[in-house]
């Protein structure tokens, strides 16, 4: 998720004022973002997407452009393969699953393991380019090549990859939604 701060300059200046004359009492949301501003960002400190604003005034636009910022769907993960963190593009993911207690990314590069939970990533995506298939996995709509509807109330689903994966019954609804029936 995205978090969005909004600052003025006139507050900027004031706690860069406040930081050089008394550099012990400090706010540490300011110091933190004086730090992101004047200081290069190590990729291993970043944990989580953030949009510092910094602008004369709050004005109704950018508060607007804030709040649009906010509910705009993620196009990048981050997943864990060999003890490394990898941005992954949404575009690149095939499915998101849950086995074992972890959840998984799975792409054309492999597996990638992810600490959200499938809620979690579900609220991230882009309804209309993900779609809940079951209760453990998320499947992307664009590697999907069809839906076999022939199975008795179930909904086989071909993938790209070659793989096959089951609608549940609970999430058959949806997918019937999602084709126009």
């Amino acid at each position: 998720q995205i978090s969005i701060q909004l600052h003025s300059i006139l507050e900027y200046q004031n706690i860069r004022n406040h930081l050089k004359t008394k550099p012990n009492q400090h706010n540490t949301n300011w110091a933190r973002i004086f730090t992101y501003l004047m200081c290069p960002l190590d990729r291993d400190q970043i944990t989580e997407t953030q949009v510092i604003i910094i602008t004369k005034t709050l004005s109704a636009s950018i508060q607007e452009l804030a709040s649009r910022i906010e509910k705009e769907p993620l196009s990048v993960l981050t997943g864990i393969q060999d003890e490394k963190h990898v941005l992954i593009k949404s575009e690149e993911i095939f499915r998101i699953y849950a086995d074992h207690g972890k959840v998984w990314i799975q792409t054309k590069k492999g597996l990638f393991q992810i600490r959200k939970t499938l809620y979690q990533i579900e609220e991230l995506l882009d309804e209309k380019q993900f779609v809940r298939i079951s209760h453990s996995e998320i499947i992307s709509l664009s590697k999907i090549v069809n839906f076999d509807l022939s199975f008795n109330g179930t909904i086989c689903v071909n993938c790209i990859d070659g793989s096959k994966r089951y609608v549940s019954r609970r999430y058959v609804p949806k997918i019937k939604e999602i084709l126009g029936m």
